[in-house]
């Protein structure tokens, strides 16, 4: 890339490209940057994606990058992540796995066609590696964002549950990710990865903001598993996966979504569940269901009419009445 900035030690950084008056040459440049930041293993190339992570939050619906090769090159950096181990503990390329997750669910939360894009280019294999565990707690948070996001949409539904673990894996994170956020994070306070601590509080705060943001992670962990989940819900034939006993019975105890106000949130899933007759009779049979649904339908909680549809239709149904 050619030098922009006199003041700059890396000719051709992403800085300096992104300062590239010319927009045809901006644009070439960008294009190679994508192309080739993958296969580079230059100290310093969690500055440029910590710098796309800000962009993608702040212009989600801009398709600059889209048609550049994002998707691929986040891609690419996952893969790298999870099979170069040597690489990742290197200089600060510990964070760069999340980081790309995030850039992929943030410009895909809005826009179906890019979502079709980032699904063309290849993400979603990488993202089901991160939503298994293969790196940390964190890593997971952030796949399943963004697979809730491209599970959202007509066009890439289909390429998310062809993955057949995707559910099975988003209802495990469901039920155990405040025990796996306690495990790996509070119980041993003296073994907290310090990435996991910076990515927390952003470098700013000690111990107690540390906890505080983690319980909200923790929270956000379930919240958007329940998304995830819930858009899988809509579709009968997954319906006998999801209702399973043990799974049910612990919905109405899921406040994940109080993180959310767009969450369905456990009691949010089972009124999606309800709404199918295939659903109706599990939930009608699993024991303790009817008792939490009714105190939640006695609540004065903004869910209460969820609860309440719940039970109208499950009294509605002559089958499960």
């Amino acid at each position: 890339m050619d030098k922009v900035s006199s003041d700059c030690p890396y000719p051709g950084c992403f800085f300096c490209v992104m300062k590239e008056g010319n927009p045809s040459k901006r644009r070439a440049s960008l294009l190679k940057f994508f192309r080739e930041l993958p296969s580079q293993d230059d100290d310093g190339q969690v500055l440029p994606i910590s710098g796309l992570w800000n962009t993608a939050m702040a212009h989600p619906n801009d398709p600059e990058f889209i048609e550049l090769g994002i998707f691929e090159c986040m891609a690419a950096l996952i893969w790298k992540g999870l099979k170069n181990r040597r690489w990742l503990s290197h200089d600060q390329n510990i964070y760069i796995p999340y980081y790309a997750a995030h850039i992929i669910g943030s410009y895909t939360m809005n826009m179906e066609e890019f979502a079709e894009m980032a699904v063309h280019a290849g993400v979603i294999p990488a993202l089901v590696e991160l939503l298994r565990g293969r790196l940390t707690w964190v890593e997971q948070r952030v796949a399943v964002r963004a697979l809730g996001h491209l599970a959202t949409y007509a066009a890439t539904f289909p390429a998310v549950a062809s993955h057949g673990e995707i559910l099975e894996l988003s209802m495990q994170l469901a039920m155990s990710s405040l025990e796996i956020v306690y495990t790996h994070f509070y119980q041993y306070v003296d073994r907290r990865l310090s990435y996991h601590c910076d990515l927390l509080t952003r470098g700013m705060g000690g111990v107690e903001m540390e906890s505080r943001k983690a319980e909200e992670w923790a929270s956000q962990l379930q919240c958007w598993s329940l998304q995830l989940i819930n858009c899988f819900a809509f579709k009968p034939e997954f319906l006998p996966t999801i209702c399973k006993p043990e799974f049910l019975v612990k919905l109405p105890g899921m406040w994940g979504g109080l993180v959310n106000e767009n969450s369905p949130a456990g009691i949010g899933l089972l009124r999606t569940i309800c709404h199918h007759k295939l659903g109706r009779g599990p939930v009608a049979s699993c024991p303790g269901i009817i008792d939490a649904l009714c105190n939640i339908a006695r609540s004065s909680d903004d869910w209460q009419y969820m609860a309440i549809d719940c039970l109208l239709w499950l009294l509605q149904d002559p089958s499960t009445s």
